[in-house]
C-alpha cells in the first residue's frame, strides 16, 4: 500500500504544490494526440503508407485505452509517485525509439507501434495518476481540482504543436528526441511532489459525517437512553449501543483513514443497506421498552468490561443489539475482502450503474474521437468538393475564416495559408483549445451546480450530448464551408472536454475515491470498441468514394453516412444519461426518524 501523508494540519500549502505539478504532469501527458504533426513525415523517411500510419494510430490509442486498467491497478495500489515514475519511463523510451527508428530508416511497422504504444501508455499512467491525486486531495472541490490537470492534458497538442512550428519545422527528429526528453523529465520531477495528503476535518466529513447523515447516531443515542432509564440495569447494553458510533474512537478514525488507503471503510452502499436493516431493530426496542416493567431484569448475566454484547442473556433488546454489531461487522467484513484488484473489477463489472456510465463514456468519446481522428480526411474532401480528377487547385471561395488567420500561420508551421496542410493544422488546433477549455469550465461548473443547487453533475453530460450531436450535424450537412467545419471542431471538441472534464468527479462521487483510478482505468477502455467500429465505417465509406488518384471530391458525401451513425449514437447516449438522472432523483438516503 502506498504512503499517504497525514497530521493534524490541512496539508493546504503541499496539496497546492501537488495540485501545480499535477498540471505540469499532465500537459506532458498529452503528446500522444500530437502524431498528426510528426506522422506524415515519419511514415514518408521508412517507406510506409497512410494504411500503415492508421494502423499505428490505432497503436497508440491501445496503448493508453487498455492501458489505462493495468495504470489504474497500479496508481491504486502503489500510490500516484510511483505510477508518474513509471509512466515517465515509458514516455522517454517511446519517444526515444522514434528518434531513432526516423534517424536509421528502420521500415518496422512493429516496432513502430510498439512505441507508440509505449509512449500511449506511460501517457495514460502519468495522466491518471494527476486525476487521482487531485480527486483525493480535494474532497469538496473534485470537480474544480480534476479540471486542472484534465484542462492541462487537453491543452498539450496546441502547445507543442506550437514548439514543433516554431522550433522543429524542418527536423522531425530533433522533435521526437525533445518530446522524449522534455516529457520524461517534467514527470520525472513532477513524481516527486504528487501526492496523497490526508486532513482530518475533511475526511472526517466526508465519511463519519456521510455515515451519520444516513444512520442518525443520535437517534442511537436517544433510544440507548430510553432504555436505560426504562431499566437501570440495561445501563451496559445502553453503553454498547453508544459504542456502535460514539465508542471505539480509534476503530473511527481508522475506518475514516481507510477511504485514502489506510484500514478499511464502510462504503455509501453497504451503510445504506445496514442502515435499512437497523432501522426496523431500533422500532423494535422502543416498542419493548414500552411493555417492559421498569424494575425487568433481563439479563442472565453481566455484560463484561470490555463493552461487548457477549454473555448479555436473550433478552430482544439485547438480540437486537446483537444483530446490530453482527450488521456492522459484516459490512465491514464485506469491505475487507473486495480489496483485491480483480475483486474491484468484478464488482464494477457487475455493477448495472457502473455498466451504464461505461455506455455513456464510451459512446461520447468514441464519436468525439473518431472526430479527431478524421477531421484531416474531411477538410481535404471539403477542400477538393466539387474539382475535378487532376484540377487540384484551391476553389477560390473556400479561404479559410480571416479570425483565424494569425493562428493558421503559427500552427501552420511553412504551409502556404489556405493550404490543406495549413486548414488540417487549424481544425486540431481548434479541437485542442476548445477541449481545453471544456475540460477547464467543466470541472468549476459541475461544483457550483452540485454544491450550491444541488443539480446532479449529469446534468453537464446531457447537455454536452446535445452539443455532441449538433456538431454531428453540421458536419452532416456542410458540402464545403470552412467556417461551418471549424464551428463543428469547436463545438465537437468542447463536447469531447466538457466530456472528460466532468466524468471523473461523476466516478469519485459515485464509487469512490479509493479504487478511482481502477474503476477509470476500466472506463476509459470504453472508447476503443466505439473509435475502432466507427473509424472502420468511416474509412469503408471514404474509401468507396475516392477516385483513382486518392481523393474523393463529393464533400460531405464522402463520410456522411458515418456522422449519421454517430447522430443516432448521441440519441442514445442522451436517453442512457436522462435514465441516469431520473434513477438518481428517485434514490435518496435512508435516516432514521
Amino acid at each position: 500500500m502506498f504512503s499517504i501523508y497525514s497530521s493534524s494540519s490541512s496539508h493546504l500549502p503541499q496539496r497546492l504544490v501537488a495540485l501545480v505539478f499535477s498540471v505540469f504532469v499532465a500537459l506532458a501527458s498529452g503528446t500522444p494526440y500530437l502524431y498528426g504533426v510528426f506522422s506524415p513525415q515519419l511514415v514518408k523517411r521508412v517507406g510506409l503508407t497512410a494504411s500503415d500510419s492508421a494502423t499505428i494510430s490505432l497503436a497508440s490509442n491501445i496503448g493508453s485505452g487498455l492501458g489505462g486498467l493495468p495504470a489504474g491497478l497500479l496508481i491504486d495500489s502503489r500510490g500516484p509517485q510511483i505510477a508518474i515514475l513509471v509512466g515517465s519511463v515509458f514516455v522517454l523510451l517511446g519517444y526515444y525509439s522514434l528518434s531513432k527508428i526516423y534517424e536509421d530508416k528502420i521500415a518496422s511497422i512493429a516496432l513502430i507501434c510498439v512505441s507508440m504504444a509505449f509512449v500511449g501508455l506511460g501517457s495514460i499512467t502519468a495522466y491518471f495518476s494527476t486525476l487521482k491525486a487531485a480527486q483525493a486531495n480535494f474532497p469538496k472541490h473534485r470537480g474544480a481540482a480534476g479540471a486542472f490537470p484534465a484542462s492541462a492534458y487537453g491543452l498539450s497538442a496546441t502547445i507543442f504543436s506550437v514548439i514543433a512550428a516554431t522550433f522543429f519545422s524542418d527536423d522531425t527528429r530533433g522533435l521526437l528526441l525533445f518530446l522524449s526528453l522534455s516529457c520524461g523529465a517534467v514527470a520525472f520531477v513532477g513524481s516527486f511532489f504528487v501526492h496523497v495528503f490526508i486532513d482530518h476535518d475533511e475526511d472526517d466529513e466526508n465519511t463519519v459525517g456521510e455515515t451519520s447523515a444516513l444512520l442518525r447516531p443520535q437517534e442511537l443515542l436517544r433510544t440507548s437512553s430510553e432504555v436505560s432509564l426504562t431499566n437501570p440495569d440495561l445501563t451496559s447494553s445502553s453503553s454498547a449501543m453508544k459504542s456502535l458510533y460514539f465508542g471505539e474512537k480509534a476503530n473511527s478514525l481508522r475506518g475514516s483513514f481507510s477511504f485514502w488507503g489506510i484500514g478499511q471503510r464502510t462504503p455509501r452502499s453497504s451503510v445504506s443497506s445496514v442502515s435499512s436493516d437497523i432501522s426496523p431493530l431500533l422500532q423494535n426496542l422502543r416498542e419493548q421498552n414500552q411493555l417492559q416493567p421498569a424494575n425487568a431484569n433481563p439479563f442472565m448475566s453481566r455484560s463484561n468490561s470490555s463493552g461487548s454484547l457477549a454473555g448479555m442473556g436473550s433478552s430482544p433488546n439485547l438480540v437486537a443489539l446483537k444483530k446490530i454489531q453482527a450488521l456492522k461487522t459484516k459490512s465491514v467484513d464485506g469491505n475487507k475482502r473486495s480489496n483485491a484488484p480483480l475483486a474491484i473489477i468484478k464488482r464494477r463489472l457487475s455493477n448495472k450503474l457502473f455498466l451504464t456510465h461505461y455506455l455513456v463514456v464510451g459512446l461520447a468519446s468514441g464519436i468525439g474521437q473518431m472526430y479527431i481522428y478524421s477531421v484531416g480526411f474531411v477538410v481535404t474532401a471539403q477542400y477538393y468538393s466539387g474539382k475535378s480528377p487532376g484540377i487540384l487547385e484551391l476553389a477560390s471561395s473556400f479561404q479559410e475564416p480571416f479570425v483565424f488567420s494569425s493562428l493558421i500561420k503559427i500552427l501552420g508551421g511553412v504551409t502556404a495559408p489556405g493550404s490543406a496542410a495549413s486548414l488540417q493544422a487549424l481544425q486540431v488546433s481548434i479541437i485542442s483549445i476548445a477541449s481545453f477549455s471544456g475540460r477547464l469550465v467543466s470541472g468549476f461548473l459541475s461544483d457550483f451546480i452540485y454544491k450550491k443547487f444541488h443539480i446532479q453533475r449529469l446534468w453537464i453530460v446531457l447537455v454536452t450530448t446535445m452539443l455532441l450531436a449538433l456538431g454531428q450535424f453540421i458536419s452532416i450537412i456542410n458540402v464545403n464551408n470552412p467556417h461551418l467545419i471549424s464551428l463543428a471542431s469547436a463545438i465537437i471538441g468542447a463536447s469531447y472536454g466538457l466530456t472528460f472534464g466532468t466524468y471523473p468527479a461523476v466516478i469519485a462521487d459515485k464509487f469512490g475515491t479509493k479504487t478511482f483510478s481502477t474503476t477509470w482505468g476500466l472506463i476509459c477502455t470504453g472508447p476503443l470498441f466505439t473509435l475502432f467500429v466507427l473509424n472502420k465505417y468511416f474509412g469503408r465509406i471514404y474509401d468507396s468514394q475516392t477516385e483513382t488518384d486518392g481523393i474523393c471530391y463529393k464533400g460531405n458525401g464522402c463520410y456522411k453516412g458515418a456522422f449519421e451513425v454517430s447522430l443516432g449514437l448521441c440519441s442514445l447516449i442522451f436517453v442512457t444519461t436522462s435514465l441516469l438522472i431520473f434513477l438518481q432523483r428517485k434514490k435518496a438516503p435512508i435516516s432514521l426518524n
